[in-house]
């Protein structure tokens, strides 16, 4: 699971150091994938092995004449940079990707639970007010799914709040 908020930099040779926390969310694996954001975000969206093998078993149940399949396809397999991170977890953003995300210098990793985001500092601030007053306006929207779990058994409560 990806998680938290990480800024670093690239270095001299264009090569950036993945978190430590996201190299161990990627189960061992040195190789990880990035993409132009499918959402039109100004950013760059990735995972690794799992998240690719996940959009290709949900591809995979499309119609394979479905133009929502065929854009994903192209947003994700055909636009994506298949990486390998080397022995010190440094991987080289191609540089259209970098371009891409407005980012030059310094970059910030957003862990995205299943998936990580790599933002340009400034754009990452404005997206985060963005959320912020999301967040504030969504608050009820938590409700019904956890009402439906908590119904079906899948949380537990017990005298001090969730177990």
């Amino acid at each position: 699971m990806f998680v938290s908020t990480y800024e670093t930099s690239l270095d001299s040779k264009g090569r950036v150091s993945v978190p430590a926390p996201f190299r161990h969310a990627l189960s061992g694996g040195q190789r990880l994938f990035l993409w132009p954001a499918s959402d039109g975000s100004p950013c760059l969206e990735g995972g690794g092995e799992a998240l690719m093998t996940l959009y290709r078993q949900t591809l995979a149940r499309m119609s394979p004449n479905d133009p929502a399949r065929r854009a994903f396809m192209h947003a994700i397999f055909t636009r994506s940079a298949d990486l390998k991170m080397d022995d010190t977890g440094r991987i080289s953003i191609p540089r259209p990707l970098l371009e891409g995300a407005g980012i030059e210098g310094r970059l910030i990793f957003a862990g995205a639970l299943d998936r990580f985001h790599i933002w340009e500092p400034d754009r990452f601030a404005a997206f985060d007010a963005v959320m912020e007053g999301q967040l504030r306006e969504s608050q009820d929207a938590l409700d019904a799914p956890f009402q439906a779990a908590l119904a079906a058994g899948a949380l537990k409560l017990d005298g001090e709040g969730m177990a």
